[in-house]
């Protein structure tokens, strides 16, 4: 019996081995490939075109480091206007998608009215549709009101496809929140709209935080709106203006390139230092 015992817990230690070794070979593997289109865009974009295709071929060994391809995209390009109708329509959009989530989650929460739960899954559902559904009701409705072309039209269109989201995290968020908070503070004859910013919002931080994270993202990333809505060079946004630099009879790879890797910078800011905000919004409701 001992020498079964034994030989079971054997079996069991080799098990686990095997799953740590398991976990340990996809974590690799999909480390390597998340690392190596960021390395080769990063090369690239440090690089000189003559230097990064010297002798027919494709050189990935940063032997000697340029600032070309920046120099290039900040005097040569629209890439510093382009970068600004970004954070424009960006800001813009992720200011209004995590207030109206806040609103619309805190009233879903707290109020009751027929057919709460069934507006609630109606919201998430919408966001099922894909963003190519929309753009081209969204065009004809601001070409009738003549507002395309223009940063204000923009900010619509992507508020309106990253709020589904957003009011559905801030509904699940809010449900965390005690309403005995709440009443504590009403008993101290606070009024609705205090308790909820001096109480409610500063527990329920985490959730429209990431909220907003996921709009930003939405908002930074996007550019099927972006080239639907918009028409004139002047008012694209950074990620439409990129790919200008591929319609060209000679495609220019380093100025792509770097501008990609300026592309990629605000969204790795805000996952870095914000990263404690973000698990803790998607961990509620059985996102994790």
């Amino acid at each position: 019996m001992a020498t079964s015992t034994g030989r079971s817990l054997v079996s069991h230690d080799t098990q686990k081995r095997l799953q740590r070794i398991a976990v340990y070979l996809t974590a690799l593997l999909i480390s390597v490939f998340t690392i190596i289109p960021v390395y080769v865009m990063v090369v690239i974009a440090i690089q000189s075109p003559a230097t990064t295709f010297a002798g027919g071929r494709v050189n990935l060994l940063p032997t000697q480091p340029s600032l070309r391809n920046f120099l290039v995209l900040l005097g040569s390009t629209d890439t510093v206007r382009y970068f600004v109708n970004s954070l424009v329509v960006t800001l813009g959009s992720t200011v209004l998608s995590t207030t109206i989530a806040v609103a619309a989650g805190y009233g879903l929460t707290r109020f009751d009215f027929t057919g709460k739960s069934l507006a609630a899954r109606a919201v998430l559902f919408s966001y099922m549709f894909s963003p190519i559904v929309l753009a081209i009701p969204l065009y004809v409705v601001f070409s009738t009101l003549g507002l395309l072309n223009s940063h204000f039209a923009l900010t619509l269109a992507l508020t309106a496809i990253s709020a589904p989201f957003c009011i559905w995290l801030m509904w699940q968020y809010f449900q965390t929140v005690p309403i005995a908070l709440e009443e504590s503070a009403w008993v101290r004859g606070a009024s609705r709209w205090r308790t909820v910013r001096d109480v409610v919002l500063p527990v329920a931080r985490p959730g429209y935080i990431s909220a907003a994270i996921f709009a930003f993202a939405v908002a930074w990333n996007d550019f099927t709106m972006a080239r639907v809505v918009m028409s004139r060079d002047e008012m694209y946004t950074i990620t439409v203006g990129a790919s200008l630099f591929l319609d060209r009879v000679s495609i220019g790879w380093g100025e792509t390139m770097a501008v990609s890797l300026l592309i990629s910078i605000p969204p790795f800011l805000i996952a870095l230092f914000l990263q404690r905000y973000l698990l803790q919004g998607f961990s509620v409701g059985g996102l994790e």
